[in-house]
């Protein structure tokens, strides 16, 4: 992640998406502003391609996305509370 601070952190909760995520991160990733965004990303130990297609994108923004992977499923609400926890912008 980039050191300068976000004026928007934008909060995405995967599991199970593999079909759709990936329009989901380039629609976050296409908007143009004046100020810095960051996506956080909260991959849930998805069975599917989810994790995978989250880590390329990561790989290709590393300055504006932060992935949380997990090993464990933390289900909607414990996730949500830990991306939320990873945003910089509070």
């Amino acid at each position: 992640m980039s050191s300068t601070n976000p004026m928007v952190s934008i909060c995405m909760a995967a599991y199970k998406h593999e079909g759709f995520i990936a329009k989901a991160i380039e629609s976050v990733m296409m908007q143009e502003t004046d100020f810095p965004i960051e996506l956080v990303i909260g991959e849930d130990c998805s069975p599917d391609a989810t994790r995978e297609i989250c880590e390329h994108y990561a790989a290709k923004y590393p300055d504006r996305i932060n992935l949380l992977p997990s090993e464990t499923n933390y289900r909607i609400k414990k996730n949500g509370i830990r991306i939320m926890n990873n945003c910089r912008r509070k």
